[in-house]
């Protein structure tokens, strides 16, 4: 559920269920999905969340995809860690969990408060299940680190030896661990002795494993510093690899996690740097919920962020957006100082302006002539003779040509800026969608086994072109440019933008769904009953006039619909993956490109007169989908933005 998708549609209704039963369908249904053998792929698709080379980080012996890590407390049966692995995160969270299941209280939601309230220690299913389901779950992309933490009111030698056996049990999935006790040794009043001897019981277990493991300490956000101090002294001398901050802060008998958190996370984590000095590894949440936050908690020192409650507030599309904030701040590699030639986006460049000009002068024929000579010496019939047979027959086959003339361009001017301004800036979200649209419109060319016209323009154009592609394929991407600071909170513009996106998702998915559609039709049934009442005849009419009369229509349906296809993917894909607030060239090459589309298509229906209104529905309410997608996203992506 991207933010697209979750912000508009599926959070207001999740939020009209009790807490717990909307997280574990989300839950269910994402652990279900990437277990398919083609789910994670599938997931990947629609987000395109892999966090940029430039965002990795090494610490304690651990390489981070990305600084941002999702707290346990968001999957604490671990149902769903091979899907959210995939959003963008850099190390994932199983816990805090006990030696024995935990029931706990139900998790109750505080939207007003943007807060998360849940028992203390949370609900979990025990060590034993836990090793079950990472078991079945297998190798992450990411890191595992498993947040630990002792039945509450246990003696602190019971707690030491739950703690001991589940770094022991953990050790074969997880590289990482957080030391949860201290909260315990705080409220349980251990002595600092028994402190020292916690720590030195369960540090040691985690030094016995080959290869070691290190242990955090995880302390509360809200915690006075003072504890804090008297906490962490010993176990940073007893060898504890650094401080986690996290868990959310006390409210009565329970826990809130999220936007309360925040503050009091940010004086915590301050002064620990202070007290402690930069050397020292910290992890720190709290609050997360828009990209400002995030970069709060890495000016106040934290070297890695989690984000808990913000998944749930802020949407999926939240890790996204923070790394697209931090690689803004990155500094960009030096651009490529290689011949044109050398790089994907000029073959990309060409294949675009070769594509719009193939428009161009197939709609000048289409407006025409409408057939070539080779059309009808494959048909056997001259023009003259096939518009004696039936009047509105070449009518008929204009209107194909000139809407397949109409997404030839609109593809050409899509293929053109993407190559200008992403191909180009070292996007390679833009150049995959170039290569996957063009190879979905190179493939359509095959189809004609299908309808049985082997048309030798197409394919003398074809052999040419793709030649084109396959520089465009194998040349290279040069290094992403620097990308102007993102917005860092969620104002109108962005909500606005959400809705924009996904009503132009929607428009590429039915037109690469419209376009598979009439490729089937065409080297099938070749006509719909509009089409033929249209030309006040019957298939067998048509064939009757020359058995290759049909084919010839057949190959200009499955042509357009072949091209159909095509356009979709080149809205779709950047509509899914190159969504960001500034671009203003996407909004202008989805404006032109959809616009040029859906002129030529009706306005070629109004000249020939095939007005009727269930066939023209599709293309009039596409244009306005795609009108109102646009107005409502242009304040987002049309928004200057500032360079960090």
């Amino acid at each position: 559920m991207p933010d697209w998708s979750y912000r508009t549609v599926f959070r207001p209704l999740l939020f009209r269920l009790p807490a717990e039963t909307a997280r574990d369908l989300c839950l269910g249904i994402m652990g279900t999905l990437a277990r398919l053998p083609l789910g994670s792929v599938f997931i990947d698709f629609l987000g395109h969340m892999k966090p940029p080379a430039q965002l990795t980080r090494s610490f304690l012996g651990i390489s981070f995809a990305a600084p941002l890590g999702l707290g346990g407390e968001i999957d604490p049966k671990g149902v769903a860690l091979a899907a959210l692995s995939r959003f963008g995160f850099g190390f994932v969270e199983v816990g805090p969990i006990t030696l024995e299941p935990w029931t706990g209280n139900p998790i109750e939601r505080h939207p007003q408060q943007q807060a998360i309230g849940c028992s203390d220690p949370p609900a979990n299913p025990g060590l034993a299940a836990l090793v079950r389901r990472l078991s079945r779950t297998g190798s992450l992309s990411v890191p595992i680190m498993a947040r630990l933490t002792c039945t509450p009111g246990v003696p602190v030698e019971k707690a030491s030896d739950e703690c001991r056996r589940m770094v022991e049990s953990l050790a074969a999935h997880v590289p990482i661990f957080a030391l949860m006790t201290a909260q315990r040794a705080t409220e349980c009043g251990w002595s600092a002795e028994q402190w020292r001897e916690h720590l030195h019981a369960v540090l040691s277990a985690a030094r016995n494993i080959s290869p070691p493991r290190p242990v955090l300490v995880c302390v509360p956000p809200d915690l006075d510093p003072g504890e804090s101090d008297y906490l962490l002294a010993p176990a940073l001398e007893l060898g504890a690899a650094g401080v986690m901050v996290a868990g959310g802060i006390r409210a009565e008998t329970r826990r809130m996690i999220g936007l309360p958190a925040h503050e009091p996370a940010l004086r915590l984590l301050r002064h620990v740097r202070r007290r402690w000095g930069d050397d020292l590894f910290v992890i720190a949440s709290g609050g997360v919920h828009e990209p400002a936050q995030a970069l709060d908690l890495f000016a106040a020192g934290a070297n890695l962020v989690q984000i808990d409650s913000g998944l749930v507030y802020g949407g999926p599309g939240l890790p996204k957006r923070i790394n697209d904030a931090l690689l803004s701040t990155v500094p960009a590699e030096e651009p490529s100082s290689a011949p044109a030639a050398e790089m994907s986006w000029f073959w990309s460049l060409l294949l675009g302006i070769s594509m719009f000009a193939g428009g161009l002068l197939a709609l000048a024929i289409a407006s025409t002539r409408v057939v070539l000579p080779y059309d009808e010496i494959f048909a056997g019939l001259s023009r003259e003779q096939l518009a004696a047979a039936n009047d509105r027959l070449l009518s008929f086959m204009a209107h194909d040509r000139v809407s397949l003339a109409g997404t030839m361009i609109a593809v050409g001017v899509l293929y053109i800026l993407l190559a200008l301004f992403g191909v180009r800036h070292g996007l390679h979200w833009a150049h995959l969608t170039i290569l996957t649209s063009a190879f979905a419109g190179f493939g359509s060319f095959f189809l004609f086994l299908g309808f049985g016209y082997f048309d030798p323009f197409h394919a003398f154009v074809t052999a040419t072109l793709f030649p084109v592609l396959l520089l465009a394929l194998h040349a290279r991407l040069p290094p992403q440019a620097r990308q102007p600071l993102p917005s860092l909170h969620e104002d109108w513009r962005w909500h606005c933008g959400l809705w924009g996106q996904l009503l132009l998702i929607v428009q590429g998915a039915v037109l690469v769904a419209a376009g598979l559609t009439i490729s089937f039709i065409g080297i099938t049934s070749v006509f719909v009953p509009e089409d033929l009442e249209f030309m006040r005849t019957t298939a067998d009419t048509l064939a009757s006039l020359s058995p290759r009369l049909v084919p010839l229509i057949a190959h200009d349906r499955a042509s357009f619909g072949g091209m159909l296809t095509s356009v979709g993917l080149a809205v779709l894909l950047p509509a899914l993956w190159g969504w960001r607030e500034g671009t203003a060239w996407l909004w202008w090459a989805l404006l032109i490109a959809g616009t040029t589309g859906y002129v030529a298509a009706i306005t070629v229906h109004l000249v020939v007169g095939y007005t009727n209104h269930w066939h023209l529905a599709p293309a009039t309410a596409g244009a306005a989908a795609l009108l109102l997608g646009l107005a409502l996203s242009r304040p987002y992506l049309c928004r200057p933005r500032a360079t960090a």
